[in-house]
């Protein structure tokens, strides 16, 4: 008895061990990868490709390249300085060594011949040295190290805010591109179902334009009714064209907008129809000051113009720096005389401490500074504009967003009923009970109908895309 107990204890022990591995399978089960849409796919494309992000993309490397010239001001500079030199005239250095030995020399030559020696001493002319070499090179290595040098460090300083500007730029106009995209797309595909809808429109309108000629033919209809169909077939058909060439216009805007061709063919959604509702009720659910207040935090416009300040800010500590003692080391290594050689006392070396300090030069460096705090204030005032546009945008984007979903049930309902009025008159058209008029007038307001279902849906998603952008997401 005892056994068979342990038996159904280790039994049952396996059983909810091999349970647990299977809930661990599923519940830690890798998520399946989400087909990319059409749209997200043009997005990433666009910003690989767009003309004046790649412009922009440039600025930020030549930012960083800046950044590079700062950082290379804390390392030693080594250069090669040569000169070489032929020159004439000038002013001459007279020496009158004749002058003063000659009386000497004469003196003793009278002394040593009127002992019967002979004279050793020779008259000496006096000397012209010419104060410029007629040949002179100097040729030297020189290396200059900044000890301390305070514009250098505030300098570095600066560069690097104003390169955190240009990425936070640069990345707030990447966000603007994907906005422009989506908005660019939406409305292409808007222009392009007003086109279908109003090639529908034009075969019913066609047929009933057959219809009439034929019950005018068979005396059934006047003339009349043949007219209204025919006005009503152009009027669809120049509505259809005007269309067209709006559906043209967001193509062209659109490949522009992703560098292609203007002409180049645009894929749709496989359903256009789906709407992100998931994304209209996260945005309608929370109050507008909290996204705006996350807008704020995440809107790369305000981290651009957060580091503006603080560069603005370096700019100020430069210019009080520039009125503070600087010290540097220098060191040459060179050769000089009238032609090139090391031998003897034609190579030297020098080996300096620079002190630098303007003492004083007209008050320019207090103005600098003025002026440096006047632009970190209009900075600072910008960015105070910015946090006002920023919840305004977001305000009124939630209420462009609120407004468009209500429209969308509006346009909904009008839809419907147009469409059952529509095959009501139609069907009480063809027995008779029901002229022309009805039937055009109730096949224009289906048309309406659909027209207003189509802007209304699509503005949906434009005014998402604004939300999306405003509230600062991805």
């Amino acid at each position: 008895m005892k056994r068979q107990c342990i038996c159904a204890v280790n039994g049952r022990f396996w059983l909810l061990l091999l349970l647990a591995a299977l809930l661990g399978v599923y519940l830690f089960r890798p998520e399946p990868a989400r087909a990319q849409t059409p749209l997200e796919g043009y997005v990433e494309a666009g910003l690989v490709s767009n003309l004046a992000l790649q412009q922009r993309s440039l600025d930020l490397e030549k930012s960083l390249r800046a950044l590079d010239e700062a950082r290379g001001m804390f390392w030693p500079e080594i250069r090669l300085e040569a000169r070489y030199s032929r020159a004439g005239g000038g002013r001459q250095i007279l020496f009158p060594v004749g002058d003063l030995m000659n009386p000497v020399y004469q003196t003793l030559n009278d002394i040593l011949g009127s002992q019967g020696q002979p004279a050793p001493f020779p008259t000496i002319e006096n000397v012209e040295i010419p104060f410029l070499r007629e040949r002179e090179q100097d040729t030297r290595v020189r290396l200059l190290q900044p000890i301390y040098q305070p514009a250098i460090r505030q300098n570095y300083r600066l560069q690097g805010h104003l390169m955190e500007a240009q990425e936070a730029g640069l990345e707030a106009f990447r966000r603007q591109l994907a906005r422009d995209i989506k908005v660019a797309y939406y409305d292409y595909l808007k222009a392009q179902r007003a086109v279908d809808i109003f090639a529908s429109a034009h075969g019913v309108v066609a047929e009933n334009v057959r219809v009439n000629e034929r019950l005018v033919q068979y005396a059934k209809a006047t003339d009349e009714a043949v007219m209204r169909a025919r006005a009503e077939f152009f009027d669809v058909e120049q509505q259809q064209a005007d269309a067209a060439r709006q559906r043209d216009l967001a193509r062209s805007y659109f490949n522009f907008l992703l560098n292609r061709p203007l002409d180049a063919a645009i894929d749709a959604p496989a359903d256009d129809a789906r709407l992100p509702v998931a994304t209209y009720r996260l945005a309608v659910l929370r109050p507008s000051e909290a996204v705006a207040i996350d807008a704020l935090a995440r809107r790369q416009e305000r981290k651009q113009l957060d580091a503006a300040v603080l560069a603005s800010s370096a700019s100020i500590d430069i210019q009080r720096s520039n009125a503070m003692p600087g010290v540097a080391l220098a060191f040459d290594l060179g050769i000089q005389g009238e032609d090139y050689g090391i031998a003897g006392d034609r190579s030297y070396y020098m080996a300096s401490v620079v002190l630098q300090w303007k003492l004083f030069d007209g008050f320019q460096e207090r103005a600098r500074i003025q002026q440096a705090r006047l632009d970190t204030r209009r900075l600072e005032l910008q960015r105070e504009e910015l946090d006002d546009q920023i919840r305004l945008q977001v305000q009124d984007a939630m209420d462009n967003l609120e407004v468009a979903h209500r429209s969308l049930a509006t346009a909904e309902e009008r839809l419907l009923a147009s469409r059952e009025g529509y095959r009501r008159v139609a069907r009480k058209y063809e027995e008779g009970m029901e002229n022309q008029v009805t039937l055009l007038d109730a096949r224009d307001v289906w048309t309406r109908a659909e027209l207003n279902m189509n802007i209304t849906r699509y503005d949906l998603l434009i005014r998402l895309a604004e939300l999306e952008f405003a509230a600062g997401g991805e």
